[in-house]
């Protein structure tokens, strides 16, 4: 037992000697990586400053200096060449992307992005002829052809210089996509026939300027706050995921060089519980109904449904969601698990939505993806372990 025991000790010592004659080169180019990263970082700010000073005409204040990296293949982080130099002027903070292998003044900065917003703001309330309520812009400094929202162009920062008042033809001159609300609860259906004009050049800035908007129209001030994330549409997807919203939303409209779309919430209500989809203005719309359908023996769920079994009818396609207040949720039903089942390819399907909590966490909701029309049902079940919903009562999405 006690040569087994040296032999062991010699071979974890071999096993450590290999360890460190492997891990002190990594450190030591761990260590000249980090003094290449530093040094990149120096060029890029003083390169920075000269940019700043010779565009905007002031000494700026530098704030914080850092090599820009990504990861390859491997997973490895490599630098790009660049530098981001955080920096400061008076009470404002931009920021600077500019080179970090070579001395130059050719950079992009964001410094003036507070003034374009604003402007933009402006131009649109009198385009659209309405009082905006919010507005999301982003834009690039140029266009890739093929790609115009690329990882490779920097959001919001130009290397030209923006000329106040200027909006209507710096949006002709750089890919814009902005998000624009309001809390009038319009019909926005009806947007091309009452503004006609405005129509007509925002399609226009779409198919030849590379726009990319989408108008949203709140039911009221109140359901604007209580909209959970607002960020529909980001990196250009405009109406991505907006249905999570159509509690609160009358309706949208869409302009992209792919076509426009104007779409309006429609809701229905049974038992407390609101179910909202898009309105497609054909066929019947949502219907929604209780205690008719049986809830299939798929081996799913145990015991029989502490809730009615809901079914819900929409023959054209598209995202329904259904809100359920919290009082009922938890108080009647004891916060158990959400099923769903639908038939589709032939056969029976069940399966636990993803559940999440409205901003004002009055309500739990959850999407069902209507990808082929029919409609689906829906029961709460007793949970008889610690379900996920109840993770979300402490810890609540939005």
């Amino acid at each position: 037992m006690a040569d087994a025991r040296i032999h062991m000790e010699k071979a974890v010592m071999v096993l450590l000697l290999i360890g460190f004659a492997v891990f002190l080169p990594a450190c030591g180019t761990l260590k000249e990586e980090k003094e290449r990263m530093q040094a990149m970082a120096a060029v890029g700010e003083a390169n920075a400053v000269k940019y700043i000073r010779e565009k905007y005409g002031f000494e700026p204040e530098v704030v914080q200096a850092k090599a820009c990296t990504v990861r390859d293949a491997g997973f490895k982080l490599q630098t790009t060449g660049s530098v981001d130099v955080w920096m400061a002027h008076g009470q404002q903070e931009f920021r600077v992307h500019i080179s970090g292998e070579e001395e130059g003044k050719e950079g992009l900065d964001d410094y003036q992005y507070g003034l374009i917003k604003a402007e933009a703001k402006a131009y649109f309330s009198g385009l659209l002829g309405y009082e905006i309520y919010d507005l999301y812009l982003e834009y690039r400094d140029r266009q890739i052809a093929g790609d115009r929202y690329s990882d490779e162009q920097e959001e919001n920062m130009l290397n030209g210089l923006y000329q106040e008042g200027g909006f209507g033809d710096f949006m002709e001159q750089h890919p814009v996509y902005c998000r624009i609300d309001d809390c009038l609860g319009q019909d926005l259906t009806g947007f091309a026939m009452a503004n006609p004009d405005a129509a007509a050049y925002l399609e226009e800035a779409a198919n030849h300027y590379g726009l990319r908007a989408v108008l949203i129209s709140y039911k009221s001030q109140e359901d604007y706050g209580r909209g959970y994330a607002h960020t529909y549409g980001r990196s250009g997807l405009t109406d991505f995921g907006i249905e999570q919203d159509s509690f609160y939303i009358q309706s949208y409209a869409v302009f992209e060089e792919e076509g426009v779309k104007y779409r309006r919430f429609e809701t229905q209500e049974l038992d407390g519980i609101f179910f909202c989809c898009v309105d497609k203005g054909n066929g019947d719309g949502i219907l929604a109904k209780s205690g008719k359908v049986t809830w299939q023996e798929l081996g799913k769920t145990k015991k029989d449904p502490v809730s009615e079994i809901y079914s819900v009818a929409k023959e054209e396609a598209g995202e329904i969601t259904v809100y359920i207040p919290e009082g009922l949720f938890w108080e009647v039903w004891k916060g158990g698990a959400v099923y769903i089942q639908h038939y589709g390819n032939g056969r029976w399907w069940q399966y636990e939505p993803n559940i999440a909590y409205t901003k004002d966490k009055k309500y739990i909701f959850f999407t069902y993806h209507n990808v082929k029309g029919g409609g689906f049902d829906f029961a709460v079940f007793p949970c008889i372990i610690f379900h996920w919903v109840s993770i979300q009562a402490v810890y609540p999405l939005g």
